[in-house]
């Protein structure tokens, strides 16, 4: 159990991470848009997304795996 345990830990963390890159790339999109003349307002939305698609589809899991019944 502990090993799952830390599987969800880490696929927490790796998703916050994820979620933290598409904040990055929203908010430094006048930097890009000024300096390299790229738009990445939508990018960084994106992937924001999927890293808090991953985080529900996380919980989902946990919630799922801790409510099974116990085996006779």
């Amino acid at each position: 159990m502990k090993n799952l345990a830390a599987t969800f830990v880490i696929h927490n963390v790796i998703s916050f991470i994820i979620m933290i890159a598409g904040v990055i790339l929203f908010l430094l999109t006048p930097f890009f848009l000024s300096c390299f003349n790229f738009d990445s307002d939508i990018f960084g939305v994106l992937v924001f997304l999927v890293g808090l698609v991953m985080f529900i589809v996380g919980l989902i899991i946990k919630l799922f795996n801790r409510h099974k019944p116990a085996a006779k």
